[in-house]
């Protein structure tokens, strides 16, 4: 039952939740019922489904089919209205049979379901219906009706279920015999009653009369006035019982042949459900036998029923009282064996009686009526007789109707014979009409083809009378470019000519104007502005020569589509004029700034990475610099000239810059001109469009657009063959301006990197444009320097692992670590602002591979020098001592990435090598007492410090000797001795006296003062380790150092720098 509940909610909530606009529901639940139906061939088995009963808002009913959703809502799936349902047949009480436009068929799961759900759907119908409409049912009771009493069934009471003959179920009226009628004579038999008995011939015998076998069931044979009939439920059946009574058998008398016929004028009443009487007894009529009371009171009870029905209601007591009158004179209870009284006896009695009456009764009036009428035969025969004129007619008609169609199939040939004429003359009206319209397209006027050929090409609105004219002579050859008709074809080749020679006009016109306009822009200064404030020259715009020959945009869309070859020479004019006119301008503005460019000075040409074996005309290759001694930047002699811009005074790098600032906007803005100017671009637009024309124009135009392979490969290479030059003179220009800037071996110097860098600044500018052309020109040209520059790079490479010490000392700092720094400088002057650029990370990749052979050529040139094992590792230190100094005193003040990271390499080898070189030259003075502690150091790893005084090589006496041989004295006299050591490693010779140039903020002797203080330390840091020591392991022998760290310090001091 909770199921139940839960369904019909959710049926309601998915189904019936919906409101009008009055906020009430449209539609109310009223019940549902679950079955199941067959799937087809296609799904398999079977699927549930759920009909649903409800009532609309507005009274109406419908039945819905719905289905179970997987989310547990339900979907209807198709409705009928509750008003068509014709009947309903109840097969099992798990399936029955519903017929509304069609018979429907469904399985059910529960008795009690289906029996619910059909009386609601009873009862609906007939409530929207108001009882109006017949309800075949079948297999079922009525839900209405009302409960009949229970008689005594015998399996004889089954022949109610066969199905009745075809005969028009008898009105009430009928039912009674005419001998029970009241007001109603017996007529003799005559030839009118005669003709109104002939259907009584095929009635059934009275046996089929009986009440029982008048059964509501319908069968498929009925008529549907006999289903309408009989489809009426028991439910309909009037509640006086007055035509249920058969007559009593003491009134039967002789049978008359006289049978009334059916009224069809009035309607008939409902049928009677009778009680199944018992089984019929085997009696013999009692027809003698009459009773003149109760004879009497039948009369009158049937007279009633014959009344109008809508009085029945209000006589129903009134007749019960006078039946109960009429059955006071019978015995209603009978001896049973035993003489015991039985209620049932007399009503069986009175009912096989009347039964038996009318058997009787029916039986003398048939037989009767045969005997006395002697007539039949001749009415059989008349009947054979028009039976057979009617099959005559029937052939008749059916022949008719042969030719009938023969005649319907003739019309309707000449209908479509008609029809096809009437479309033909449409489309010959049509057609002609068409015909009209292109003879008048095609007709250009005679003042137009005078314009084309006399007016003037150079008034701005010449070329508009021009254009309008062209437009004329254009639609007629459009229009008549796929018609092949005799009456346009002499006119059309005339309209050729007229546009041959107007475009050959075109062409001659603007050839000319090409050149013109071209000398009229170079003047007598090559189209070179005069310099600005700045002193810098620029190209003179074409904007005069742009306007002048955009006026004839639309003559150009004319002559594209009209005559291709001489639009390809017009275009090829214009390709050789324009290329003239930049050719001269460029080369022009590229001479100019070829002459600002400035020679290296001197000083630059000394900036080398490298000393080669010949190089004797370069100052650093002759020795190296005594330590300390810094060279001025050649930069310095600069900074008071640097805003110059007079002749000579640009670098390569800055000029062309310059240069390529006013080339690119002029190949940018000549690129979008050709494109406007000769529609070079893949808007597709023609000269319809220009001019504003009609529809089918424009269709006629994109239809036939495009031009040939040849011309296409003509105008997409407009930009090479306009500024084809462009190439070979960048690529002279570049190779002139960077030979002011070379070494002695001919290899362009650092100007190369502001070059490049310039360059890729416009490539990325002409990639984000689309600018092929450009972008083209600047990748082979990018190309080529890159190799030059991986040339530059190599060539430093390899000259600093030449470089050799050429003089017998082993000191000072070698060129390439000099030159280094001055090299990062100018290097790093023209690469401002390029960290997105791809020269940043050559340049990174460069400083890496050079510091990397700087440093390898350092420890080469280290192992090299020295004599003896001891004396090698010395100057090893040195010399890398010295040129790591010098490294990082110079980069670590350049805020460059990349050079930091190898400004910190340097520092780390600095430190290693200084540690090394202080160890090994304080080992000569304290040679002894360093020996002395480190086997002390060596014992302490094995022995307890205790037990070092009984060791014989570290005993007291021995410890004493070592002590006395370094007395304050004698440690003043080994520095002074290691100062001129070191000073004599850090010192060039040859340099000694010359002079100190304090140009970088650094003081004279930075590596003497660093060494000579790493020095100090280490002594500092033994002496104390030598006091530790003796404290540990010659306690209470009173045995020290004889000298202090304040000696140390102050002998030190006496050769501070």
């Amino acid at each position: 039952m909770a199921d139940q509940i839960s369904v019909r909610d959710r049926i309601i909530s998915s189904v019936f939740s919906r409101r009008n606009a009055m906020g009430s529901l449209e539609e109310t639940y009223v019940g549902h019922v679950k079955i199941w139906e067959d799937a087809g061939p296609e799904g398999g088995g079977r699927k549930p489904r759920y009909i649903l009963l409800s009532q609309a808002s507005n009274g109406s009913g419908f039945i819905h089919k719905s289905k179970l959703n997987t989310n547990g809502s339900f979907s209807v799936g198709k409705t009928w209205r509750l008003a068509e349902l014709h009947g309903i047949q109840v097969l099992n009480p798990l399936a029955f049979n519903i017929t509304i436009s069609r018979t429907y068929r469904w399985q059910t799961e529960s008795q009690a379901d289906q029996a619910n759900f059909i009386n609601a759907t009873i009862r609906l119908f007939r409530q929207i219906t108001n009882n109006s409409v017949p309800l075949q049912l079948e297999g079922m009771q009525d839900p209405d009706a009302a409960p009949a009493p229970a008689p005594t069934t015998t399996p004889a009471s089954r022949a109610r279920e066969l199905p009745v003959p075809r005969v028009r179920p008898p009105s009430p009226t009928q039912s009674i015999p005419s001998t029970l009628r009241p007001g109603r004579a017996r007529r003799p038999s005559n030839a009118n009653s005669t003709s109104s008995q002939v259907p009584s011939l095929n009635l059934p015998t009275p046996t089929t009369l009986r009440p029982h076998d008048l059964s509501t069931s319908p069968t498929p044979s009925q008529s549907p006035i006999n289903g309408s009939l009989s489809a009426r439920t028991p439910h309909e059946a009037p509640h006086t019982p007055s035509s249920a009574y058969p007559p009593s058998p003491h009134r039967s008398r002789p049978a008359s042949p006289a049978v009334e016929p059916p009224r069809r004028n009035t309607p008939s009443p409902r049928p009677v459900i009778v009680t199944e009487p018992q089984p019929m007894r085997q009696i013999n009529p009692r027809v003698s036998f009459y009773d003149p009371a109760n004879q009497a009171m039948l009369d009158r009870l049937v007279a009633d029923g014959e009344q109008d029905g809508d009085g029945e209601d209000e006589t129903v007591q009134a007749t019960l009282a006078n039946v109960e009158e009429m059955l006071e004179g019978y015995e209603w209870a009978s001896d049973d064996v035993i003489d015991r009284k039985t209620a049932r006896g007399a009503a069986d009695l009175i009912e096989a009686r009347l039964l038996d009456e009318l058997m009787a009764l029916e039986k003398a009036n048939i037989h009767s009526f045969l005997e006395s009428d002697d007539r039949i035969d001749l009415v059989v025969k008349y009947m054979d007789d028009a039976l057979t004129e009617l099959d005559a007619m029937d052939s008749l008609l059916s022949s008719y109707k042969i030719h009938l169609n023969a005649v319907g199939d003739d019309i309707s040939y000449i209908q479509s014979q008609g029809r096809g004429l009437q479309v033909q003359t449409q489309n010959q009206r049509a057609l002609l009409g068409e015909l009209e319209n292109l003879v008048q397209t095609v007709q250009v006027d005679r003042q137009a083809l005078l314009i084309l050929t006399q007016e003037s090409l150079e008034k701005p609105s010449s070329i508009e009378r021009l254009e309008e004219a062209a437009a004329e002579l254009y639609k007629a050859l459009q229009a008549g470019r796929e018609t092949d008709m005799a009456a346009t074809m002499e006119r059309l080749e005339e309209y050729r000519t007229y546009n041959s020679q107007f475009c050959k006009r075109v062409l001659g016109f603007l050839s000319i104007m090409f050149t013109a306009q071209s000398k009229l822009l170079l003047g007598d200064k090559n189209g070179i502005s005069k310099p600005d404030r700045r002193g810098r020259p620029a190209l003179l715009p074409h904007k005069s020569m742009e306007d002048y020959l955009g006026r004839y945009a639309g003559l150009m869309l004319y002559l594209k589509e009209m005559d291709e070859i001489m639009y390809g020479k017009l275009c090829g004019a214009y390709f050789s004029a324009a290329s003239e006119l930049h050719a001269e301008q460029m080369k022009a503005l590229m001479s100019i700034y070829l002459g600002y460019v400035r020679k290296a000075p001197e000083e630059d040409q000394e900036i080398t990475l490298g000393t080669s074996n010949t190089g004797g005309n370069i100052k650093a290759s002759t020795g190296m610099r005594r330590a300390g001694t810094l060279i001025r930047s050649p930069l310095e002699s600069r900074h008071r000239d640097k805003e110059k811009t007079a002749d000579g005074d640009l670098r390569a790098s800055e000029a062309f810059s310059f240069l390529l600032e006013e080339i690119t906007p002029m190949i940018y803005r000549e690129s979008d001109f050709i494109t406007d100017f000769l529609q070079i671009n893949d808007a597709a637009l023609t000269f319809a469009d220009y001019m504003g024309l009609d529809s089918y124009f424009r269709r006629q135009a994109g239809r036939s657009a495009g031009l040939s392979m040849g011309t296409m490969k003509l105008v997409r290479g407009a930009m090479d063959l306009i500024f084809g030059f462009l190439a070979g003179e960048l690529k002279a220009w570049l190779d002139q301006a960077l030979l002011k800037d070379h070494m002695q071996d001919s290899v362009p110097f650092t100007e190369l990197f502001g070059v490049l860098a310039c360059l890729e600044r416009c490539r990325i500018d002409a990639n984000e444009r689309n600018n092929a052309f450009l972008s083209n020109l600047f990748d082979k040209a990018h190309m080529r320097l890159k190799a030059s520059l991986d040339r530059h790079i190599n060539d430093q490479i390899r000259s600093i692992e030449q470089t050799k010490l050429t003089s017998k000392k082993r000191r000072g700092v070698a060129p390439f670590v000099k030159q280094f720094p001055i090299y990062i400088r100018r290097v790093e002057q023209q690469l401002i602002g390029t960290d997105d650029l791809e020269i940043r990370s050559s340049v990174d990749d460069a400083y890496d591979k050079i510091v990397q052979a700087m440093f390898d050529s350092l420890k080469q040139m280290a192992k090299m020098d020295g004599e003896g094992e001891d004396k090698g590792q010395l100057n090893y230190h040195v010399i890398l001592i010295e040129n790591m100094h010098h490294f990082v005193a110079e980069t670590s003040q350049m805020e460059i990435g990349s050079v930091n990271g190898f400004s910190r390499r340097a520092e780390t080898m600095y430190d290693e090598n200084l540690n090394a070189y202080v160890k090994i030259v304080l080992r000569r003075p304290f040679a002894k007492i360093i020996d002395y502690f480190e086997g002390i150091e060596r014992l302490l790893k094995m022995t307890a410090p205790l037990d070092i005084s009984s060791n014989s090589s570290f005993s007291k006496s021995a410890l004493k000797k070592v002590v006395k041989e370094y007395t304050s004295k004698d440690i003043r006299k080994q520095i002074d001795a290691l100062f001129k050591r070191v000073e004599k490693h850090f010192t060039e010779a040859s340099d000694a006296k010359a002079s100190v140039e304090e140009t970088s903020g650094i003081p004279p002797g930075t590596v003497m003062v660093g060494v000579w203080k790493a020095c100090e330390d280490e002594v500092l840091r033994i002496t104390d380790l030598f006091n530790k020591r003796i404290a540990q392991c010659y306690t209470d022998t009173g045995i020290t150092l004889e000298y202090t760290p304040g000696d140390v310090e102050s002998a030190f001091k006496r050769h501070g720098i």
